[in-house]
Formats: structure tokens, sequence, C-alpha cells
């Protein structure tokens, strides 16, 4: 053999080894994805411990009740097993609704009327970042083109208990399936808005918070877990490109301090500061400076971690059971 030709074998040979002893899974970690990208990202800031949006529709065992005289501010009472039949499933912070009372509500009903409801945070605010190729867009104010649209989905997570049919025996997935999770699209009952950041006079740049927003009814069933899908879109010439995020909301329907009668005077109301004097004045309407307060509660969920957990507990004591029904994905 030709002595020239045998370093260009030998490292040929070398090469034939090394691509021989090359994992498969290698060579998928390296590949390279080409094509434009557009990523979202969120944070939520209502309980950043828990990594969650946090909504309180306040209703509670003793909000405000013209038509017994129950103050709203008063301590909050431990929830017991004799309490459980009286708690308001609704509540109302439209003084045109609520029971009628000479003193606290004037404009109340005098039959059919709800209770106030409690301190309420019916907002949940996230961080929003939203890049395109790993840069984020900027737009002249006024603008159509080159803009992300950013549309908000929720989705609530209702437990089942999951009932076998009594003739087939089937309606679980299988025998020890005794709670199923059932999604309800409840995007209707929230407003999601974006507040881009304006780096200079006359632009925007896609990087801001999201203000989602609590519209529906102040009623004990609406408190649950959700899951909120942020999904954008780009379009570039003749391209639409898409991404996507995913937080969780929790929605209470009190803050845990009611359930263990603990004192509320740590909850904040923004932007009214002057709370304290005005809650401590006799002459002012108890609810007269409850509507359009943001209230921000230290610690919504106390010691539980889930937000499962603890709107389960909150809806079982006002007599909201989960409902019975079959698994869809039961075998036939």
């Amino acid at each position: 053999m030709n002595r020239k030709a045998l370093p260009i074998v030998a490292a040929f040979l070398v090469l034939l080894c090394l691509v021989g002893t090359t994992p498969f899974t290698y060579a998928q970690t390296t590949t390279v994805t080409f094509g434009p990208q557009l990523q979202v990202t969120t944070i939520p800031e209502g309980d950043q411990v828990r990594k969650t949006g946090i909504i309180i529709l306040g209703i509670s065992p003793d909000v405000k009740d013209a038509a017994t005289g129950d103050e709203w501010w008063q301590d909050h009472q431990p929830i017991t097993t004799a309490s459980i039949g009286t708690f308001p499933k609704a509540c109302t912070d439209d003084p045109t609704k609520a029971a009628y009372d000479a003193t606290n509500n004037p404009q109340g009903v005098t039959s059919g009327g709800l209770p106030f409801c409690d301190a309420q945070n019916l907002l949940s605010q996230h961080k929003l970042l939203i890049t395109y190729n790993g840069a984020t867009i900027t737009w002249q104010m006024g603008s159509t083109t080159g803009v992300p649209v950013v549309v908000c989905n929720v989705l609530e997570k209702d437990k089942v208990n999951v009932i076998p049919d009594p003739k087939t025996g089937k309606g679980q997935q299988f025998p020890q399936e005794n709670l199923m999770t059932k999604l309800v699209d409840v995007s209707d009952k929230f407003v999601c808005k974006v507040r881009w950041k304006s780096p200079a006079p006359g632009f925007y740049e896609s990087d801001g918070v999201l203000d989602v927003y609590y519209t529906g009814p102040y009623e004990i069933h609406w408190a649950a877990d959700n899951i909120l899908t942020v999904e954008a879109s780009l379009a570039i010439g003749r391209t639409v490109i898409f991404g996507s995020d995913i937080q969780d909301i929790c929605v209470l329907a009190y803050q845990w301090w009611s359930t263990y009668g603990i004192n509320v005077e740590l909850n904040i109301p923004v932007p009214k500061p002057d709370w304290w004097i005005q809650q401590t004045e006799s002459t002012v309407p108890p609810n007269a400076f409850m509507s359009g307060n943001h209230w921000v509660f230290p610690d919504a969920l106390g010691p539980f971690t889930s937000c499962t957990d603890i709107t389960l507990i909150q809806r079982d004591l006002a007599g909201v059971k989960p409902e019975p029904g079959t698994d869809p994905l039961a075998p036939a």
C-alpha cells in the first residue's frame, strides 16, 4: 500500500468509529430548528410564592347584610357545622340589588335582596413578554402592521365524582378512578387587557403587563382553580406565527381568614389609603367606599398550597358538592 495513503485511511477509520458509537439521542438534541419563532412568557403577580394569580369574589359567612344589620368589617367567625346551611351562596356590590336598610342601604330592595359582598379582588395581574426570534417587537402607536395580537382563554377545573353505570358497571377509565377533572370554558367571565411598554414617544414594545379582570357573577360555584392560556399571533407579510403560555388563576369565594376566624385588619384596599379613617366614621355607610377598590390580601390561600384544595373546601361548606358523572374516556 502506498505509505502516503495510510494517514488518510487511518483518519477515515477513526471517524467511522466515532460515528458508530454516537448515541441516537445526541443527534436529536443537536438538531437545529430554522424559521421564525414567537415566544410568550407570563409571570403571575397575585401570589408569586405559589406562582398563581388570585381573584377573590367577596362571598363570606358574615358579609354585610342590611336585613340583619351585620357590619362587613366585623371579625370573621369560624365556620361551624351549624352555620353551613346559612352560608350566603351569592352576594352583590350593587346597592340596588342588596337588601333594603333605612340607614345603610336606602336604595335596596325590600324582598329578594342579596347581602353585600365583602372586600373583593377582581384583578389578576401578570407580567408579559413576547419575543420574535429572541428579540422584543417594536411598533408605532396606531399602526396595525407588526403588532402582536394577544388572546386569553380560561378553563375552570371542576371535580366530578365518577359513578359507574349500574347496568354495565362502566363509566370509569379503570376501577380505582373515583374523581375526575372536568374542564369548563369560562372565558366569557374574564376580560384581558394588555398594557405595553413605551420605549420612546409614539412607540410600543412587546413587554408589559397583562390585566385579567373577573366580570362574572359573585356566586360560590365560581370559586375554582382555573387555567389561563395566553396566545399571541404576529403577521409577517403573508405568514402568521403563533406562540402561547399557560398560567394559573385561583378564584376564591373569600380569603382563608374567613375560614379560620382571623381578624381581617391587614387587608389593604388600593387606591384608597384612607380606608381605616372611613371605616371608623359612623356617618359613612359601611359599603359606600368598597366599590372600585382593589383589595390586597397578604396571604389569600393561607396554609393551603393548592387552589383546588381550598376551593373544594369553600364550596363544600356552602353546600356545593361535586356533581356525579361518567368519564367520557371510559371504555365502551
